[in-house]
């Protein structure tokens, strides 16, 4: 059974995460702790060692991120719970962590228990370092990409463009190496966009840092770095010369 800790500032988002735990999750889930101070909660965490904490990203004292920068050691799962769809929501879904928006859903609470019951724990444990490591307020400069049993940190300025393969996607990197990964072109576009990524195909998703050139013939063609040529679906033109100001 997982020992569960709630941190939040808002008590009514503590109660309904908590009855909810306590009506649906009753054989996986033992709440342990409840705090609406980040402070009080370094020191539950410390009291109780558990193996999930519930961590809203806003809070007045000290943000959940914050929280985590000032403990020691890390050894438990984080979920991370927000209403604002910001910067930090932004940069955690770039790093696969694992955040619920509020209010929380039933199903997408159930994901989250699932994935720290059945233990990734130590890979999601490396990615959640890391990503604290980058984090400064509003910048992450890489990207986890799962590649066989590892995780690798791959710089997004390296990537230059990225085609679906069924479930699975090819990344193509400035140094002309290319990788795949288990990933679909739809996960990959929700954590890129925010980051000048944009789908021109529904089989290719590029880095707008990369476009050299367009070419107007049918729908239209990018050139991009390594002199590798995207073709441009008709129903993504006009957004593409939009984003590329043409």
């Amino acid at each position: 059974m997982l020992k569960a800790i709630i941190i939040d500032d808002e008590p009514s988002c503590i109660d309904t995460l908590q009855l909810m735990l306590q009506k649906k999750f009753t054989t996986e889930v033992k709440i342990v702790g409840t705090t609406t101070s980040p402070s009080a909660g370094i020191q539950l965490i410390e009291k109780h060692q558990p193996n999930i904490i519930f961590l809203d990203v806003e809070m007045p004292e000290m943000t959940g991120i914050e929280l985590l920068q000032s403990l020691n050691n890390i050894n438990f799962n984080v979920v991370f719970t927000t209403a604002h769809q910001h910067y930090a929501i932004q940069a955690i879904k770039l790093n696969a962590l694992d955040y619920l928006t509020k209010p929380i859903n039933l199903t997408e609470l159930d994901i989250a228990i699932k994935k720290c019951s059945s233990k990734q724990s130590q890979n999601n444990n490396q990615q959640l370092n890391h990503f604290l490591q980058q984090y400064n307020g509003n910048t992450i400069h890489k990207i986890s990409l799962t590649m066989g049993t590892a995780t690798q940190f791959v710089p997004i300025n390296e990537i230059v463009r990225i085609e679906s393969q069924s479930n699975y996607s090819t990344i193509y990197f400035t140094n002309k190496s290319k990788q795949l990964v288990t990933k679909t072109l739809k996960d990959l576009e929700e954590q890129l966009a925010p980051h000048n990524f944009l789908r021109v195909h529904h089989s290719h998703l590029i880095n707008i840092e990369h476009v050299i050139c367009y070419k107007n013939q049918d729908s239209g063609y990018l050139i991009m770095q390594g002199n590798e040529v995207v073709e441009i679906s008709r129903r993504k033109k006009q957004e593409v010369l939009q984003r590329l100001k043409m």
